[in-house]
């Protein structure tokens, strides 16, 4: 018997072949992990992974989407992706016949939430074991796993910082899984600021009871809160965090805290919780180095979810120009991927690359508009030298230590050749080789050099 009305389930059930049938890798990537939740009219609520996910999908296969939403049951649907969900067991074949000449759907859009919460969440793929380890994230890492391994005994709290898509969610993530493995007896609560701030705001719009709420915070053996920073000029919510956090650590329960910017660099903090959160562990985590994301999109080449197998020199052009963030990187990265799977037998070459990715190329290009001027006369100001000392001949140390930063920051944040860098300084490529192979190699096991060449950078890229 026909149904008298559609269900998500009937809706994606129609979408699938549509999609499989134009790109089957495509469909098995990202259409596949994909769960129908809810039809909302004519809103076709689907669930995601996680929320990278779901910004590749949007960026780059919004359209197959819609496209394959379009005319079932004379209707063109539309949709809105829900991200914390794994792929749902397959169902029973739904045939396309009993979706035809039946009426829509319209579900209460309220009903939403309940059947979000009651489907669990997804489970998250982010470990210490898939972290690339370079030299702007390596006391990072090491806390992390000692946090992990003594939560609540030592580095307490342990306070992560630095730009959007360097890492700081996957460390995060990485502690409580691993956590959860060596210490399954603790109670591991991860959440955001801005779901915090939402929980908090809505109880006090509806005058609820705050009981269950400061439970939710406190009642935890790890507590561990992402972008801490969107406390800023929150002050009431900043009072009550005080009172969460004193009575936290006084019972020697782990915090873990990110934030895009060191505690007393976020504006409108009560100065009581800055000197908190830098009372344990602060540490920093940049942007990956060239070799650290060639290793990078290695991994992810490998990886069960992206079967195409990009040549290498695919992989040095990605990781050659996006050095801005992990997330650009990796949406570049699996769109590449896509694009060689449907060309065919058309060979793909790296103008192909960069045609496809002129827009995120052309932001990165633009981001690094970096002089080897500017370079040179802030690495000699930082090390007391002279800027016709770094381009001149002399081969003391105290001159061609500073010399081979500058070429090798030249390297990391321009888009110039290894001869048009050896150019600027007087010097061959092969000289520009060896300097950004020394100062990469000091940065691993120099902290003092490590922070310098840090602080360089971020003086340069803002």
């Amino acid at each position: 018997m026909i149904q008298d009305f559609v269900t998500a389930q009937n809706v994606w059930e129609v979408a699938i072949p549509r999609l499989q049938a134009r790109s089957e890798s495509v469909y098995d990537q990202y259409f596949a992990c994909m769960q129908a939740l809810e039809l909302a009219g004519e809103v076709l609520h689907l669930g995601v992974p996680d929320d990278f996910f779901r910004d590749v999908v949007l960026d780059n296969y919004g359209d197959l989407l819609s496209e394959a939403l379009r005319n079932i049951n004379g209707i063109d649907y539309s949709f809105e992706l829900h991200d914390g969900y794994t792929a749902a067991p397959a169902a029973p074949e739904v045939k396309v016949e009993a979706v035809k000449e039946v009426q829509k759907s319209v579900a209460p859009a309220s009903t939403l939430a309940s059947k979000v919460a009651a489907s669990g969440r997804g489970i998250h793929t982010y470990s210490f074991g898939n972290f690339v380890v370079g030299p702007s994230n390596r006391e990072a890492f090491a806390v992390a796993k000692a946090v992990a391994g003594e939560p609540g005994n030592i580095y307490n709290p342990f306070f992560v910082y630095g730009t959007n898509g360097v890492g700081k969610t996957h460390l995060l993530q990485a502690i409580s899984a691993e956590i959860n493995v060596l210490h399954p007896e603790l109670v591991v609560r991860s959440v955001t600021c801005d779901g915090i701030l939402n929980d908090f705001y809505d109880l006090l719009l509806n005058k609820r009871s705050f009981t269950d709420f400061r439970a939710f915070l406190r009642d935890v053996d790890v507590l561990l809160i992402d972008d801490i920073h969107l406390l800023s000029k929150k002050t009431q919510m900043q009072e009550e965090f005080f009172n969460i956090f004193n009575l936290l650590y006084r019972q020697n329960k782990q915090i873990v805290l990110t934030s895009d910017r060191q505690p007393c660099q976020i504006a409108d903090l009560d100065q009581r919780l800055a000197s908190r959160f830098e009372q344990g562990m602060t540490c920093e985590v940049g942007m990956l180095e060239f070799e650290e994301r060639l290793v990078t999109l290695r991994m992810w080449r490998e990886s069960s979810l992206n079967r195409c197998a990009l040549s290498d020199e695919f992989l040095e052009f990605l990781a050659g120009n996006i050095a801005s963030n992990v997330r650009r990187l990796k949406g570049c990265f699996l769109r590449l991927s896509a694009a060689v799977e449907m060309s065919g037998g058309r060979e793909f070459t790296i103008e192909d690359a960069e045609e496809l990715l002129h827009v995120q190329l052309a932001e990165e290009s633009a981001s690094r508009e970096i002089k080897p001027e500017s370079i040179q006369h802030l690495v000699a100001k930082h090390f007391g030298v002279s800027v016709p000392d770094i381009i001149g001949t002399r081969r003391t140390r105290q001159v061609a230590e500073p010399r081979m930063v500058a070429m090798y920051l030249c390297r990391e944040l321009t888009r110039l050749s290894s001869n048009e860098i050896g150019d600027a300084f007087g010097r061959t490529h092969a000289n520009v080789l060896h300097a950004a192979r020394t100062i990469a190699d000091r940065c691993q096991t120099d902290d003092d050099m490590r922070r310098a060449v840090s602080q360089l950078k971020k003086q340069l890229q803002h």
